[in-house]
């Protein structure tokens, strides 16, 4: 009797550790890509991140590719990060400015010219059909923020729209999308919290959530929140999580350093910091994005280098990544 208790408990026991496993966070990796992109310093190794045998573990959930990648890179380069990413069984995720603007070309004086996370009517469709006409099997789509860009920003060309009005021109974009890729899921990358308080950022999240619904017949996968490391981030962060949840959405968080750095190593004790701080938290988080936008570190590869973002990569999979 007592041996079956035992073996009752050990059976409980190894369930819940493989819960645990199960309901590990996905690990994204967005590392910047090497178009030219004029004075701004990119890392020009990104291509050797798909060679056979990469410099890299590879070990990523999902892989982030840029909208200005996926609308300028050549069909043979999209091609061959396709076949790298589906034999390492990687997800495949494309971002796009989703906002879309109300003209289909460019014209003078418009709201949004110039402006992160706006697109052009039929755009995206036509980059979405040119993808899947080489084979690329996109699972998600990564929005460019468009609550913060659509309803937030206040600065040059801005079109401070209504969140219902950002919601109805998001889900044009998502239906053109759909129309190639049927079941593609939505991720929305959001600034936390970066123009208003806390309180006042969680009112308009949970609005931002009924009129998407609402304009888009769904809400999306998952929402990623981008945060200002330099401010008291968790005040938003911990109730904006609880509120996807409760709307049956996953959370997660972009992983990054504290600006540009004034070198590798300044800027990768930064994302160490700051990755230390997400997991001495203790978030229900679900997805996690390893990425960079900033001259700092300069190279993706190595991962042997602590000071490349696939290091950064390493400790955070080493470190802090929950068992899979």
């Amino acid at each position: 009797m007592h041996a079956f208790r035992f073996v009752s408990r050990l059976a409980v026991v190894l369930l819940i550790s493989f819960a645990t496993a199960v309901m590990a966070e996905e690990v994204w990796f967005a590392p910047p890509d090497n178009l030219d992109r004029g004075p701004r310093s990119y890392n020009k190794d990104f291509p050797s991140l798909f060679d056979e045998s990469p410099a890299w573990s590879a070990r990523a959930d999902v892989f982030v590719l840029s909208p200005k990648f996926t609308e300028e890179a050549s069909e043979q380069m999209q091609k061959r990060i396709s076949s790298f990413l589906e034999k390492r069984h990687i997800a495949l995720a494309v971002g796009i400015g989703a906002v879309q603007m109300d003209h289909v070309e460019r014209t003078e004086g418009e709201c949004g010219l110039g402006v992160e996370g706006y697109t052009r009517p039929n755009k995206n469709q036509i980059i979405f059909s040119r993808l899947k006409r080489w084979g690329c099997d996109v699972q998600y789509v990564a929005m460019d923020e468009p609550l913060s860009f659509g309803h937030h920003y206040r600065h040059k060309n801005a079109c401070n729209f209504s969140i219902q009005e950002v919601a109805k021109r998001v889900a044009a974009t998502a239906m053109e999308i759909r129309k190639v890729y049927p079941k593609v899921k939505f991720v929305d990358y959001e600034s936390v919290a970066s123009t208003k308080p806390a309180k006042e950022w969680l009112i308009d999240l949970q609005a931002w959530l009924a009129a998407y619904r609402q304009a888009a017949g769904e809400l999306p996968d998952a929402m990623v929140f981008d945060v200002d490391w330099n401010k008291p981030w968790l005040d938003a962060v911990r109730p904006g999580i609880e509120l996807l949840h409760r709307n049956g959405m996953r959370a997660g968080i972009f992983l990054t350093g504290t600006g540009p750095g004034k070198s590798d190593a300044e800027a990768v004790a930064a994302y160490r910091k700051n990755i230390d701080s997400v997991d001495a938290a203790k978030l229900p988080l679900d997805i996690v994005v390893i990425a960079n936008w900033t001259p700092h570190p300069a190279n993706n590869l190595p991962e042997s280098d602590p000071n490349s973002l696939s290091g950064v990569f390493h400790y955070y999979m080493t470190k802090h990544a929950r068992a899979k």
